[in-house]
């Protein structure tokens, strides 16, 4: 389900995306460099692609440029287009093509150390410095940077010698930037870039605060093209979508921003709790948007939990599976993960997984409360799946012990006693479950019939009434309340308006037309006893209540001599 794409190779992306270019004539390479170099001051993920992608025809237009292969290299690298070794590869052409290239030996340079070969590292830093003495301020910077890195992983980082190269070569790189013309260039442009983040930022803060919204908003849309800010201003933009409520607007900007950032871990965790907060019903952008986090965070577990969680409610339970799995590959012990995995193993009706998987997440035990909610869900499978009632009352009686909610525990002890005809058991905790305040028309419809098995006549009519007032429609509580009346005080007249109140809410209702049909003959009128019986033989087929015997019997009696 999560799987990780391999990168391409350039040569691949050349070969297929620009088989057949009909721009001979163009200077693709000056408009990659200066793609590049907007995107460098911009950081704008369209001068980005269009970079890499001028960068690309200017290879297949001429394969003989140095400088495009590792230009390239280092874009595609960053985009996360292509791994450390195919970068290595193309810089390593870019020398073979031009040995005397400075910058090329340089990228090389730079990717062998990110690789961690940094012997190979420090002998193309230093031809790159050979090579260009007064224009290597980039080459002596990541050489310093190299060798104090290579400190930091060996074994000895206390090196005095390697630690006084490193110094001299930053202290030699900063007096040769004055040489760089490319870099002073460039270090001017950043600096008026700069200049014109502060004045929009200044200004847009300015007419906020003096709730000129509007103008701020336009302000910062104006910015998007003039700085290499244009996230940030995505979000301000965003900001005050939100205080005009104008959610849809504001969603438009933080995807902007996600998007220009590259993909920005931080800008999309903006985005997944703008959309959680604003959008829940929107589950394919909150999945597509961690997905993307994954990808960028492999090891950030609890994206895979959300993922996990959100597949859930799509009801795609294998995939919530594989997601909870993966979020454990991180956290094997986090009691969190287990507890969401049994769940889904439960939705998959694997119901071993999951009790093995919920006794786990009870050891784990992170908090009382929490661990009663597992104990009543793992009770619940012993209970309803498994028929093991000695270990589900077990569970739950554990679960009292850690929590001061313990009405839905009382009310779960009380349906299992009252499935094992323990009736005594099965009232006292239904009425410690009414006592929590529970109000519940089919709670009180269990109570009023376990006293009615127990013989309380009184009690369970008491309860049936109370069902009744609290859910005026329940035609279940009426038919068995008829019950008590006729098979428990022998008074048909009361019980014939409550079968009567039960056919009227569901006229199909096979058991209260049998019923009836017995209100009927014991007041001496068979032919109506007759019809209701017929009505409820007739019914029993479609929804079968009681042997059809019983039924026929009761009518066929009704007119012997």
């Amino acid at each position: 389900m999560f799987k990780q794409e391999k990168s391409q190779d350039i040569q691949d992306i050349i070969s297929f995306e620009y088989a057949a270019s009909p721009d001979k004539d163009r200077d693709f390479l000056s408009e990659a460099t200066f793609a590049h170099q907007q995107y460098l001051i911009k950081s704008n993920n369209d001068d980005l692609m269009q970079a890499i992608n001028y960068y690309i025809q200017a290879i297949k237009d001429n394969p003989g440029v140095s400088s495009a292969y590792y230009r390239l290299a280092s874009l595609m690298h960053e985009s996360g287009q292509i791994g450390i070794d195919a970068a290595i590869e193309q810089c390593a052409h870019a020398v073979e093509i031009d040995p005397d290239n400075a910058n090329a030996r340089m990228y090389l340079g730079y990717f062998l150390s990110q690789k961690g070969e940094y012997e190979a590292a420090s002998r193309e830093f230093k031809k790159a410095i050979k090579l260009k003495p007064f224009s290597s301020y980039r080459a002596r910077m990541v050489m310093a940077l190299t060798l104090l890195e290579k400190m930091n992983k060996g074994d000895d980082k206390k090196d005095l010698a390697s630690f006084s190269k490193a110094m001299f070569y930053i202290f030699s790189g900063s007096l040769f930037f004055l040489f760089d013309k490319a870099n002073l260039k460039m270090f001017c442009k950043n600096i008026i870039s700069d200049l014109n983040f502060a004045k929009y930022n200044i200004a847009g803060k300015i007419l906020e605060k003096a709730n000129f919204d509007k103008n701020a908003y336009e302000l910062y849309s104006d910015a998007l093209d003039n700085t290499k800010n244009a996230p940030l201003f995505y979000e301000k933009m965003a900001n005050i979508a939100i205080k005009k409520e104008r959610p849809e607007v504001a969603l438009q900007c933080y995807q902007n921003a996600v998007t220009l950032s590259n993909n920005n871990p931080e800008k999309i965790v903006d985005l997944i709790e703008f959309l959680e907060e604003n959008f829940p019903e929107k589950i394919d952008d909150l999945i597509d948007n961690y997905t993307v986090l994954i990808s960028k965070l492999p090891g950030f577990s609890r994206g895979y939990y959300e993922l996990g969680n959100l597949y859930l409610k799509k009801e795609e339970n294998i995939n919530a599976v594989n997601a909870f799995k993966l979020a454990l590959e991180s956290e094997p012990d986090n009691p969190f993960y287990q507890n969401s995995l049994a769940f889904a193993y439960v939705q998959l009706e694997q119901y071993d997984s999951a009790i093995e998987l919920y006794k786990i997440a009870l050891e784990n035990n992170p908090d009382n409360e929490w661990s009663s909610v597992v104990a009543q869900a793992l009770a619940a499978i012993y209970h309803r799946i498994k028929g093991n009632f000695d270990a589900a009352i077990s569970m739950l009686q554990n679960a009292l012990i850690l929590t001061k909610n313990k009405t839905e525990i009382h009310l779960a002890l009380a349906d299992i006693y009252y499935d094992i005809d323990d009736m005594d058991e099965a009232i006292k905790y239904y009425t410690m479950a009414l006592e929590g305040g529970l109000k519940d028309a089919k709670v009180f419809s269990r109570l009023a019939m376990a006293f009615w098995e127990r013989d309380y006549v009184e009690n369970a009519i008491e309860f049936y009434e109370r069902a009744i007032d609290i859910e005026p429609d329940y035609e279940i509580a009426y038919n068995n309340l008829g019950v008590v009346y006729f098979d428990g005080l022998n008074d048909p007249n009361r019980a014939e308006p409550c079968f009567s109140a039960a056919l009227k809410l569901n006229d199909n209702y096979t058991m209260a037309h049998f019923n009836m049909a017995r209100c009927y003959e014991t007041k001496g009128d068979k032919v109506l006893a007759a019809n209701e019986y017929q009505r409820a033989l007739d019914l029993n087929k479609i929804y079968p209540e009681i042997d059809d015997e019983i039924i026929q019997d009761r009518l066929f009696k009704l007119f012997e001599t």
